[in-house]
């Protein structure tokens, strides 16, 4: 089920247009490819005025693997308006629009990367995902030795896919919410990113236990994804970036895990670290992630409380969790509750994804509500924080 906004194939050339003079980028084949990649992919909607297409912005679907459940999860990209037409509210008339069809076609979740916080706020999203970088002084680095069993070898990424997506399948990176990355997908990064290299390894028994992607500029090693599922592999392939040694300026490393790492070094005042926020995420069909979330308890007490969601009205209202060996019993009713905790599906996002707990938020003032409830649903919901290396 789709809306009137969805395009068609015959507005595909308008779309790109709009796409290249919003953004600014020059036409160009390389663009080209791996825009019709997103296109060929994606659900493009789309509002006319006059004949001209004024507004834009694509919902692509994806599957998410958040703690051993597949998830349907759309991601939104590319919102953009012509500047005569912004700030009439067609950009948020094809997000309430996405959204609307995401949660009548059973779509779970939706991520999305901002250009404002405060705007996707409106429509129901949180930040849940951050990044850290590290940054190293190349007449810096530690000395790392390599396992003394396995090797490394380097490829192109197109070269590297049907080696690495299993090692990617296994990490982190695609566990706590990352992106069960289809083909299509992998072979877009190689589209969008012609630039990226690999570096994998293999042990013994020449199973592929880690891999880098990586970028090499005339002064900067940047490490763009590290997996690694053995501490052989993690030595390894370490040491094969920093035998680059003193030919670059600066070593980076962008790591999707929000957990702080350096002190794994000898040194760890060498490295400067920084943590940035990613990207956004919402629970779109409540009904249905509280249906197949990985509770912390597989028996536990009926808990109330009220959600407020201003765009999907389906979620609004009072919801009663349980539990009894493992099933979980959910009873939803339009109208609020008394006495119970109301939270915004933007509050309750960010504590069931991990990120932050209902008492962490109400400690800082972001809602009032009994400490000791929130206590109670904080202890069923999954701790580890969430991860996601993709960007769309």
């Amino acid at each position: 089920m789709k809306s009137q906004f969805v395009l068609d194939n015959s507005s595909k050339a308008a779309l790109y247009n709009l796409y290249l003079y919003a953004f600014n980028k020059p036409d160009s084949d390389f663009r080209k490819k791996f825009w019709s990649t997103r296109f060929d992919h994606g659900i493009p909607y789309g509002i006319f005025e006059d004949d001209e297409l004024v507004s834009g912005l694509f919902s692509m679907p994806f599957k998410v693997n958040f703690h051993g459940n597949p998830l349907l999860m759309n991601g939104i990209t590319d919102v953009m308006s012509v500047p005569e037409y912004s700030g009439k509210g067609a950009a948020g008339t094809l997000m309430k629009a996405a959204l609307h069809d995401m949660y009548k076609n059973n779509v779970v979740l939706s991520y999305l990367a901002p250009f404002s916080f405060a705007y996707y706020r409106k429509f129901g999203y949180e930040q849940v995902f951050d990044h850290q970088l590290y940054r190293l002084s190349g007449d810096k680095l530690p000395r790392v030795k390599p396992s003394p069993v396995g090797h490394v070898r380097r490829t192109s990424l197109k070269n590297a896919i049907s080696v690495i997506k299993g090692a990617y399948l296994e990490s982190p990176l695609s566990q706590n919410g990352g992106l069960i990355r289809a083909d299509w997908w992998w072979q877009y990064l190689t589209e969008k990113h012609p630039e990226w290299q690999v570096a994998y390894y293999q042990d013994a028994q020449q199973a592929v236990t880690g891999y880098l992607i990586y970028t090499r500029s005339a002064d900067e090693f940047h490490v763009q994804e590290f997996v690694h599922l053995t501490p052989a592999s993690y030595q390894s392939l370490l040491s094969f970036v920093f035998k680059h040694g003193a030919g670059y300026q600066t070593y980076t490393f962008e790591n999707a895990n929000p957990n702080y790492q350096g002190d794994l070094l000898a040194d760890p005042y060498a490295l400067e670290v920084k943590t940035h926020p990613y990207m956004m995420g919402r629970i779109v069909n409540l009904q249905a992630f509280l249906a197949v979330y990985p509770f912390e308890k597989s028996d536990f007490k009926p808990l109330s409380f009220n959600i407020e969601d201003e765009v999907i009205q389906q979620n609004q209202g009072s919801w009663t969790i349980s539990a009894t060996d493992g099933k979980t019993g959910i009873e939803h009713d339009s109208e609020k509750k008394a006495d119970v905790p109301t939270v915004t599906i933007q509050q309750f996002t960010k504590a069931t994804f991990g990120y932050r707990t209902l008492s962490s938020q109400q400690a800082f003032g972001q809602f009032e509500a009994s400490p000791q409830v929130l206590a109670k649903l904080d202890q069923l919901f999954v701790t580890p924080k969430p991860v996601l290396a993709d960007y769309f």
